[in-house]
């Protein structure tokens, strides 16, 4: 029987779609990919993963080495602190305060950074040219100097740290929205939306915002990765966690003196620091190279 295959439509894939099956063939970045959804799922179920409290103290087991060490104790596998507390509980603990942090500082600075950039790039006049000098003012200063002065005054604590590294990022994002926006402007197909009669959110949603994923992606990424360091840095510095909720940059600092009896202490913390922002950014360079492919 002949199949009449005339009619038979094509059928275009999606942008998303397309984007999806480049980043498949890049295999170091699936397995980046499935290292975050490990994280992630590690940060949401650490209550019931952990294998003891993190304050928890076994006075007769103090420093014990980790498994693979003499003189470890199989209960503890990656050993105990100077007051006896499990060091896998602590460091779980402390990837889920870290992770959590750094994930919600970004959720939060791209969801207020695109809406003043947006807004600053598409408004004319002194408005845009204000807020153009007050965005280079605020970015001379560093930011952690910034985040330190913030915490200062809110106080120290945990929750007030995110609020200070978010403030003191935010500026460097709306800076990148601003000009990745204001570049998008000028080119032709944005003028004839304009010509078309398209208003400011159609422009963004059909004009702008799908061809500045690129740039999205990397700011994204630089925030996302300055967090990480920025809590930590501020927990090391005993501005951030307080003694109930020990990230990661804090523990390194409370272990800092038994570095040569327990090195193992700062190495977890240290490594488990390094492996969140490889992750992560050999995730988000495959994202972003897939983009680049599919815009091609």
């Amino acid at each position: 029987m002949l199949i009449n295959n005339e009619f038979n439509e094509q059928k275009i894939q999606s942008p998303l779609r397309y984007i999806w099956l480049i980043f498949k063939s890049k295999n170091i970045a699936v397995v980046a990919m499935w290292a975050i959804i490990t994280l992630l799922m590690v940060t949401l179920f650490t209550p019931y993963i952990m294998p003891y409290s993190p304050t928890l103290q076994h006075p007769d087991m103090l420093l014990l080495p980790p498994y693979w060490a003499e003189g470890a104790n199989p209960a503890h596998l990656l050993g105990t602190d100077d007051l006896g507390r499990d060091t896998l509980s602590r460091l779980l603990k402390g990837i889920q305060l870290t992770l959590a942090g750094a994930l919600s500082i970004t959720l939060v600075i791209s969801m207020l950074g695109l809406l003043i950039g947006a807004t600053a790039a598409l408004t004319q006049g002194v408005k845009a040219s204000i807020m153009h000098h007050l965005l280079d003012a605020l970015l001379t200063i560093p930011t952690i100097l910034t985040a330190l002065i913030l915490i200062v005054l809110f106080g120290m604590s945990y929750e007030n740290s995110l609020l200070a590294i978010s403030l003191s990022l935010l500026p460097q994002f709306i800076r990148g929205i601003y000009i990745s926006i204001e570049n998008e402007l000028n080119k032709q197909h944005i003028i004839a939306l304009r010509l078309d009669g398209a208003r400011n959110l159609r422009l963004l949603r059909f004009g702008i915002f799908p061809n500045i994923l690129e740039p999205l992606v990397t700011l994204l990424t630089r925030i996302f990765t300055m967090a990480i360091l920025e809590i930590t840095t501020l927990g090391f510095l005993g501005f951030g966690a307080n003694a109930n909720e020990i990230e990661l940059g804090a523990l390194i600092s409370k272990s800092l003196e038994l570095v040569y009896l327990s090195p193992y202490l700062v190495l977890f913390p240290g490594v488990a620091i390094f492996l969140i922002i490889i992750v992560f950014n050999v995730f988000a360079e495959g994202v972003r190279h897939a983009i680049i492919e599919g815009e091609e």
